[in-house]
């Protein structure tokens, strides 16, 4: 009897010795999305510094100047923000990732030994994981050779194995960020990252707009012209991305036993009779791709000059580059690896349905792929339209009021946004899931 106080003592004495940093960790080992959460705001964090640290060695003062023109003006990041240090660490920026995606996306999709391996599971995605690091490796090599060339000229102490050394490791370590938020993180880490530098630029544009407004420079009219047109922008962006086309189903079999689980889980007294197929199940990646696409003649021009001028001239006339916009746009949301056709005609099979008046088997399955290329050619309609109105409206507002919020970048914000919510509203859903699974394996 004496023995218990003793033990019960010993009891909150060990729980009282645990430091606050291991409670904090226990914490968040039991909440998976504060967890998640922290790893991408601190991820997010760390990039943004990164962005703003400078590479030792160079002389700042002269290279802030050429920065944009000339050979280095070439190298630039198109998707860098007005914020970030010139010569930072992240230097290389997203062109390598982007490169070595776009690749690798052209390849599975008209390689047919690639295109297989998508459909062999773990293995096949592994396989495509690295074929995509060593194109990104290759990428990031090459950049940081030309780019440390470039640059040579304004070193003041330091060699250019150095200078060549950081830029590549900054390019990698930009890459690592972006891996650890799509596995440990929420969201898409490329995005993610990419909107940070987005919000941070928009800061400025705005405050510098209000200014201008206040000023008297800007009209009321042509404000609120812009308001609405980023509304606009936006709301479309929100109905691309969550529209679905359903296609009809029926049940040709259905058993007691399936009647109990579907009530069991809150389901009705009947199913929903189709399957949801999203209209634009790239998101916003098409205007990543067709951005860096038609960003490569300006930099050819600005890399070797002479004739390269002309035909960075000839690809940055209106009458040229919206319609290779529009065109760019609707072709890269046809880059989809993940057939899978065959995979919902089985899936069909198994659940004991059909779809109306189609043959199940093969009939089915050239059905259902009909019907996944109509409703992505409509969906790849749409977002090529609304990504050239969104740069068109853009390219106007800034020959009337100097300056304006990137619309373009806009949409991509609004797919990060919406990226997040999903796994926020699934990962908050997962404990009510496991409770229920746990009640009915109890009955």
């Amino acid at each position: 009897a004496t023995s218990s106080p003793e033990a019960g003592g010993g009891y909150v004495s060990r729980r009282n010795s645990v430091g606050p940093l291991e409670r904090a960790y226990r914490w968040l080992e039991d909440h998976d999305l504060a967890r998640r959460s922290l790893i991408t705001v601190t991820a997010v964090a760390m990039s943004r510094l990164c962005f703003l640290m400078p590479l030792p060695g160079l002389d700042r003062r002269f290279l802030a100047k050429v920065l944009d023109t000339g050979p280095l003006g070439a190298m630039k990041d198109p998707f860098g923000d007005l914020l970030q240090t010139p010569g930072n660490v992240f230097q290389l920026g997203f062109g390598a990732m982007i490169f070595s995606s776009i690749v690798v996306q052209i390849l599975v999709s008209t390689v047919p030994s690639l295109k297989q391996k998508t459909r062999e599971g773990g293995t096949g995605e592994a396989f495509i994981k690295n074929l995509t690091l060593y194109i990104f490796l290759a990428a990031a090599l090459l950049q940081g050779l030309v780019t440390t060339q470039l640059m040579a000229p304004y070193m003041i102490f330091g060699s250019r194995v150095d200078m060549f050394t950081n830029l590549v490791c900054g390019a990698m370590i930009l890459r690592t960020m972006c891996t650890v938020i799509d596995n440990f993180g929420i969201g898409d880490g490329f995005l993610n990252i990419l909107v940070a530098n987005i919000v941070a630029e928009y800061a400025v544009v705005f405050r510098f707009i209000l200014s201008r407004f206040a000023g008297g420079q800007i009209l009321g009219s042509q404000l609120a012209a812009l308001l609405a047109s980023v509304a606009a922008c936006v709301l479309a962006s929100v109905w691309l991305t969550a529209s679905t086309d359903k296609l009809p189903i029926q049940y040709y079999s259905r058993d007691e036993e399936e009647e109990e689980i579907e009530k069991a889980y809150g389901g009705g007294s009947e199913r929903e009779a189709y399957l949801p197929f999203k209209i634009n199940p790239t998101g916003m990646q098409p205007i990543i791709i067709a951005s860096y696409l038609l960003h490569l003649p300006s930099q050819l021009a600005l890399a070797f000059g002479g004739a390269w001028y002309q035909v960075g001239g000839f690809f940055s006339q209106k009458v040229v580059y919206y319609p290779l916009y529009f065109s760019l746009l609707y072709l890269s949301a046809f880059i989809d690896i993940n057939e899978t056709s065959k995979e919902i005609s089985l899936y069909l099979g198994k659940i004991g349905a059909i779809v109306p008046g189609v043959r199940p088997g093969e009939r089915t399955t050239e059905f259902v792929e009909r019907f996944r290329k109509k409703t992505i050619r409509k969906g790849a309609g749409l977002l090529a339209f609304l990504g050239t109105f969104s740069i068109a409206t853009e390219v106007y507002f800034r020959s009337q009021i100097g300056i304006c919020l990137s619309l373009t970048s806009m949409l991509l914000m609004v797919s990060a946004f919406m990226q997040i919510r999903r796994q926020v509203q699934a990962y908050q859903q997962a404990p009510k899931l496991e409770s229920t699974i746990n009640t009915n394996l109890i009955l």
